[in-house]
């Protein structure tokens, strides 16, 4: 299928092309940009919500009932669940993530789970299009869902408009969301599980210890999802936060330096294996592991001497061999 087929079958919300342009666009190759510079053009009209927090929190639960609640208001909104290739819990969250999209596909919410590609937790570099193309597709609402661990939360704030962090009573996860700078990035805080005794301490927690940044006073929620409880309380936040948004475009500017220097990133990763992928490659490099070496030095040197070995073990003379 060529090009301009796919850019044709995203703009019609064909979910078949749909998938088969994220297959491509994963690849992150020459093919997977030409669609994306297609599409750009019709991007910019979704609102992109991230969900972060720690596992156990009913993040998967909450955005089930969240993107219902949504699509009965007459939105179009499509899911991306991040990272369903942990090591750690990645069978859990996989299994769970399955269910889900069978029961959401009943409501035409499109969903789709992404590997964050090696990318020690943060987003991969093909997330950042995916998401131009669920945009492009007329998506009102994009809901990416990350397991909440360290780079991910960095990466989600260029990336969404409005930032939710999820959390649970009786983990500690309010006191351990204070002291770990999630306040910091969190437009809605969210307390699940409200059904449990101790939930309105935790709220207190929360409520306590937001503060306003740049112009917004973040808002603090609960929800009982399994009987979804508290909704229109989280869609009306979101509405209030999307409106703020609009009034300030600053955050877009924000994630388009992003998306540049990610862009900036890939060239410059490509230039560097088509100059010294081939020493890499070679079993040149293990003489220097058998004289036990530290890497920075080699690749110094190698970088010195455009991607060759360097002559007359120039390695050893400079670290005093």
């Amino acid at each position: 299928m060529d090009t301009d087929s796919i850019v044709r079958g995203i703009s019609a919300g064909d979910q078949r092309i749909i998938a088969r342009a994220i297959s491509i666009i994963e690849e992150d190759n020459d093919r997977s940009y030409d669609i994306i510079r297609s599409i750009y053009g019709m991007t910019g009209r979704a609102h992109i919500i991230g969900i972060t927090g720690p596992p156990g929190v009913g993040k998967s639960t909450m955005i089930g009932v969240l993107s219902r609640k949504l699509t009965e208001m007459g939105k179009k909104v499509s899911i991306l669940a991040v990272d369903a290739s942990s090591p750690f819990s990645g069978g859990t969250i996989l299994g769970n993530r399955i269910r889900m999209q069978d029961t959401l596909s009943r409501y035409g919410i499109y969903m789709r789970s992404v590997s964050n590609r090696g990318m020690t937790g943060g987003l991969s570099r093909s997330t950042w299009n995916i998401v131009k193309v669920l945009d492009a597709a007329g998506s009102d609402f994009i809901i990416i869902e990350t397991v909440g661990a360290g780079q991910s939360d960095i990466d989600i704030v260029y990336l969404a408009d409005t930032v939710i962090v999820t959390l649970a009573p009786g983990l500690g996860d309010s006191i351990q969301a204070i002291k770990s700078g999630m306040m910091e990035i969190g437009d809605i805080f969210v307390i699940n599980k409200m059904d449990r005794e101790d939930s309105f301490f935790a709220l207190k927690d929360i409520m306590d210890n937001v503060y306003e940044r740049n112009g917004w006073m973040p808002r603090v929620v609960g929800t009982n999802s399994l009987k979804a409880e508290g909704y229109d309380d989280l869609i009306k936040a979101i509405g209030d936060h999307q409106k703020f948004s609009e009034m300030n475009g600053d955050k877009r500017r924000i994630r388009y330096r992003e998306e540049v220097r990610l862009a900036l990133s890939r060239i410059v990763d490509r230039q560097v294996w088509k100059e010294f992928g081939k020493i890499l490659q070679s079993g040149e490099i293990d003489a220097y592991y058998d004289d036990h070496i530290d890497p920075n030095t080699v690749a110094t040197e190698i970088f010195m001497h455009n991607g060759e070995m360097p002559q007359g073990h120039s390695v050893e003379k400079r670290i005093g061999f």
